[in-house]
C-alpha cells in the first residue's frame, strides 16, 4: 500500500454501499474538483451489474528507455496484493493493451478487478473468466508498435485524474472514481451528508416539495469553505 498504509476491510466493505456519483460527490465536497471520475471509462460488455471497490495496484505503458529492463502485465500481476484493483495506464490509446489471458491470471491472483485506461479485447473471454473490467472500448488491434510496461506501482496521470498506488478505485456500472488514500476519511464523513441528501431529495420530489426545499438540501453536498 502507498506510503504503508493499510485500509481496513471493514472500510472497503462500507465503500461497496455507495455509488460511484454518491463517491464523486463526496469527493468533490472534499474539494477535488470533478470528483475524480475517469472520463470514457466504462464496463465491459457482461459487468455492468458488478462493483468492485480496492487499493489500486497501478501500471505504465510506455516507450521504454535503451537498456531497461524488461516488464510484463503478468509479473505485475503477480506482484500485485489479493483485494487489489490492476489500473492499467495506457495513455489512452484506443488498440488493446489487455485481453482475457490476463484477466484470468488476474483473477487467479485475487485482483477484484481491471481498469484500462485504453483499449481491450476478448469481450467474451473476459465474461467466461468471470473478471470484472472497466476500459475505454474495445479493439481488436494490438496496442502500438514498442509500447510495453515501464511502471508498476508507480503513480498515474488518467486524463488529469492522478492514481497512486494503494488509492482506494470504486468501479460500477457508471464508470470509475479514485479515492486519494489522504482524503478516504474525509470522503467517508462526507458520504454520510450524501446519504442525508439522496433520502432527503427522494422525499421532498415524492410529494412534489417546493423547489426551495430541493434547493436546501441539495446545497448541504456543496464544497465546505
Amino acid at each position: 500500500m502507498a506510503h504503508g498504509t493499510a485500509v481496513s476491510p471493514e472500510t472497503l466493505e462500507a465503500l461497496k454501499r455507495y455509488s460511484t456519483g454518491m463517491v464523486a460527490d463526496a469527493l468533490a465536497m472534499a474539494g477535488v474538483q470533478g470528483g475524480n471520475g475517469l472520463i470514457g471509462v466504462h464496463p465491459l460488455r457482461g459487468f455492468e451489474d458488478c462493483k468492485v471497490v480496492g487499493p489500486a495496484s497501478t501500471l505504465l505503458f510506455g516507450k521504454p528507455a535503451p537498456g531497461a529492463p524488461k516488464m510484463t502485465v503478468y509479473r505485475a500481476i503477480r506482484a500485485s496484493a489479493p483485494g487489489s484493483v490492476l489500473v492499467m495506464d495506457a495513455q489512452g490509446q484506443k488498440e488493446h493493451f489487455s485481453g482475457d489471458n490476463q484477466g484470468n491470471c488476474s483473477k487467479r491472483q485475487g485482483i477484484v478487478g481491471n481498469v484500462v485506461y485504453g483499449g481491450t479485447r476478448d469481450v467474451a473471454g473476459w465474461r467466461q473468466v468471470g473478471q470484472p473490467v472497466w476500459s475505454m472500448g474495445t479493439c481488436p488491434m494490438d496496442k502500438p508498435k514498442g509500447y510495453s510496461v515501464v511502471g508498476h506501482n508507480v503513480p498515474l496521470n488518467l486524463g488529469g485524474v492522478k492514481v497512486n498506488p494503494g488509492d482506494i478505485i470504486i468501479a460500477d456500472e457508471d464508470g470509475v472514481v479514485v479515492i486519494p488514500l489522504e482524503l478516504l476519511s474525509q470522503v467517508m464523513e462526507n458520504l454520510k451528508v450524501m446519504v442525508e441528501v439522496e433520502e432527503g431529495m427522494e422525499e421532498v420530489i415524492s410529494r412534489d416539495a417546493p423547489v426551495e426545499e430541493l434547493e436546501r438540501i441539495i446545497s448541504k453536498k456543496k464544497p465546505k469553505a
